[in-house]
């Protein structure tokens, strides 16, 4: 398996520096969106790890932080760019204000936040994964008087197609970024969009049929030991015989399930942000040990994970990485 050239794509970790320094680089990197402090005045400085992905016109990124309080004022809106960004919480929580609402992310909650909102809220230790979307790639829609947050159907679908995006931006090529940013633009758009029927946001033609149903239901349980037939099956409300028949010329259910297990285990080893070790990587996929996950990798992709690992290192150092100007420059222009 040859690791090929990939997104561009801009890394800050700051949790190794000194208090000060820490904090001084998260600083200069949230100035342009985000006042940043800590949460009383003898509360500790804040600090945080990113990584942001230019994906055609979308930036997505994924942020480590300490807790914090996170500010915008009219001065920000006023100077930034137009876009909506879509954020799951991983872990963590967000308490506070957006545009005048109070508004609480736990973990799970996919948030709709635009880029014109006042905001003022605290953040707890969080693990958050976002995308900016341009405000004219949503052009259209009723969006004004929408609420911060998603239904619950909306939420599940959404966050596992972000998860999904996620863990796929190490290994994607630049070349098809702009098909996988008109993927998710097209996907969000139906799910804003109050003219769908709720038996669409339940299920099937949502996601363009059975399988990418399946598909889904699969990425959102991938570390459950007990990821069967049946329990697909169950969730999808269709009988074991449908799915085995759905699933036959990919080489059976299970086939495809180990083939997905994999996946994210490749993209994790490619994620600079992933510092897990394969035993750890084993554990969340639900594989019974590193050897057993090291085996089924190597005959799959024909080289050991580590060797994986340590190639897409390279090519990441090879192609080189933005800066805290290239970053804001991505997001300035989505529009």
């Amino acid at each position: 398996m040859t690791a090929d050239a990939g997104l561009p794509y801009f890394h800050l970790t700051t949790s190794a520096s000194p208090p000060g320094e820490a904090f001084e680089r998260w600083r200069t990197l949230l100035a342009p969106m985000y006042e940043v402090s800590p949460t009383t005045p003898s509360a500790p400085l804040p600090f945080g790890t990113n990584i942001a992905y230019q994906v055609g016109d979308l930036v997505t990124q994924r942020s480590l932080l300490s807790t914090q309080r996170l500010q915008r004022d009219r001065r920000r809106v006023e100077a930034g760019p137009d876009h909506y960004m879509v954020q799951l919480y991983r872990s963590g929580r967000f308490q506070g204000t957006v545009a005048g609402k109070p508004v609480s992310a736990s973990p799970g909650t996919v948030t709709f936040i635009g880029r014109r909102h006042l905001l003022d809220g605290r953040l707890d230790r969080t693990d958050v994964i976002g995308l900016a979307v341009p405000t004219t790639r949503l052009h259209g829609l009723s969006l004004e008087d929408r609420g911060l947050l998603f239904d619950a159907a909306r939420n599940r679908l959404l966050a596992a197609r972000i998860l999904d995006i996620y863990r796929r931006l190490p290994t994607t090529r630049a070349d098809a970024a702009p098909a996988l940013a008109h993927e998710f633009v097209g996907f969000l758009r139906r799910l804003l969009d109050t003219s769908q029927a709720s038996d669409v946001l339940e299920g099937r033609e949502l996601d363009g049929g059975l399988r990418a149903l399946a598909r889904t239901i699969v990425q959102g349980n991938l570390s459950r030991p007990d990821l069967s037939p049946e329990f697909i099956a169950g969730q999808m409300r269709v009988s074991r015989a449908t799915l085995y028949r759905l699933f036959e010329p990919e080489g059976g259910v299970m086939h495809f399930v180990q083939g997905e297990r994999l996946r994210a285990v490749r993209d994790a080893l490619a994620d600079p942000m992933e510092t897990r070790t394969l035993g750890g990587l084993a554990n969340v996929f639900a594989f019974s040990s590193a050897s057993q996950l090291s085996r089924s990798f190597r005959n799959r992709y024909g080289v050991q994970p580590q060797a994986w690992r340590g190639e897409r290192r390279v090519v990441q150092r090879i192609s080189g990485q933005g800066t805290v100007q290239h970053v804001w420059r991505w997001l300035r222009e989505t529009r």
